[in-house]
């Protein structure tokens, strides 16, 4: 299981996470891509991110076609957990609210959200949480570059963690 990270500074939010995939003890990949990139919406999914991608493409053409515009967080976050109850896999959802902050939300598999990041999901989660909760940067290009360091971190401890990564920032509106 990948590791998946999400946090909030004072410009905006960060979405990690690796690439590897792990199929029982062996590595069955090492390219996965979790991220979930839609112009002022996006983050990541733990597992099956094709199939999870597929389905967050249609409900938010389908939302967009219905309001005229993107979703905030709130909105965002009800149709991601839609999708990955019926996809069975956790995720983080990071869009920005009605005032243009953006906002990050773990989506779990059974329907449960938490707001409350730092977020850490997957079997490197402990290991980020640790050093997410001790401090983070409050510049978005620094907070990007610390992301990365810290899945490299991560990778080093934890064999189902990838050192193959990706980040993803959305910048507040204001």
């Amino acid at each position: 299981m990948p590791t998946v990270i999400a946090f909030e500074s004072d410009a905006g939010v960060v979405v990690a996470a690796d690439r590897t995939v792990v199929r029982g003890t062996t590595i069955a990949s090492t390219s996965a891509d979790r991220m979930l990139e839609f112009d002022d919406c996006g983050g990541a999914v733990v597992d099956d991110p094709d199939e999870a991608r597929r389905h967050i493409d249609v409900e938010l053409r389908r939302y967009r076609t219905e309001h005229g515009e993107s979703p905030t967080v709130e909105p965002y976050t009800r149709l991601l957990r839609d999708v990955v109850r019926d996809v069975g896999t956790d995720a983080v959802a990071a869009a920005r609210d009605r005032d243009g902050e953006a906002q990050v939300r773990a989506v779990y598999a059974n329907g449960s959200v938490l707001e409350d990041p730092p977020l850490a999901l997957g079997t490197g989660a402990e290991l980020a949480l640790g050093r997410l909760e001790a401090s983070r940067p409050s510049e978005l290009a620094e907070a990007a570059e610390f992301a990365s360091d810290l899945l490299a971190g991560v990778a080093e401890r934890d064999t189902r963690t990838g050192e193959e990564h990706d980040v993803w920032t959305l910048a507040d509106a204001n």
